[in-house]
């Protein structure tokens, strides 16, 4: 999508492969802001540039090699203030009520592009990624 898209989700399916200790990051993004499924690190992060790490949040989250997963992440604007929700779980069990992770921006990104996201020496898997209009 281009980059003056806002009021989207994106979700997509990721599966991380592991050889040694090392395993992958890898999620989406939405609007200016990464949703990273942390394998090493066992973690889940929402960040805006990875130079500014100081706008960033994460969450314990346990990342199994070989097995997918549903990552789902929101953003809503409210004036300059933006409020990023994330969602991460086992592909085929049912989307938990909870958000994973949140993030709230007092200087949100307006807008931008959606995508996928992935680091790693070793493979990364993604499927069934969409994009929708935010209800």
């Amino acid at each position: 999508g281009p980059p003056s898209m806002s009021g989207y989700t994106v979700e997509a399916d990721l599966r991380a492969t592991k050889k040694g200790r090392r395993m992958p990051d890898m999620g989406v993004i939405n609007q200016g802001y990464t949703l990273d499924v942390m394998g090493r690190h066992q973690r889940l992060q929402i960040r805006t540039w990875a130079a500014e790490l100081e706008k960033s949040v994460h969450v314990p989250f346990t990342v199994e090699p070989d097995v997918w997963y549903r990552a789902k992440l929101r953003v809503d604007v409210n004036g300059d203030e933006g409020t990023v929700r994330g969602k991460v779980w086992k592909a085929g069990e049912p989307e938990p009520g909870e958000w994973s992770i949140t993030f709230v921006d007092p200087i949100a990104v307006q807008k931008g592009a959606p995508g996928i996201y992935g680091d790693s020496p070793i493979d990364v898997y993604y499927d069934n990624i969409s994009v929708k209009v935010t209800e």
